[in-house]
């Protein structure tokens, strides 16, 4: 065989193990670009979910803060009524 007729078919064959080696380097690249988009976003929902977690609680406790504090206003509503009531009472005799 004539070096003019190996040379290229070596330089081909240069070029097409440069190129498989390139892509699957690209290849691992983008997959461990995708690992750490989707820790990322795993990591984002957790918080996310900590969170609302955390709003239920609090929303629960303001909650039952709000039925105390109706509970406490009908109880003086009542003692405000019987003290008028009272006063009333008074003043007619």
């Amino acid at each position: 065989m004539d070096v003019l007729t190996i040379l290229p078919i070596a330089i081909s064959a240069c070029a097409l193990i440069y190129a498989a080696l390139s892509f699957r380097r690209n290849a691992n690249h983008d997959t461990s670009d995708v690992a750490i988009q989707r820790a990322t976003i795993t990591a984002d929902i957790r918080y996310i979910r900590d969170s609302i977690d955390e709003i239920k609680l609090e929303n629960k406790s303001i909650q039952k803060e709000l039925a105390e504090l109706k509970t406490k206003v009908v109880e003086i509503e009542a003692s405000t009524k019987s003290a008028h009531k009272r006063l009333d009472d008074l003043k007619k005799g």
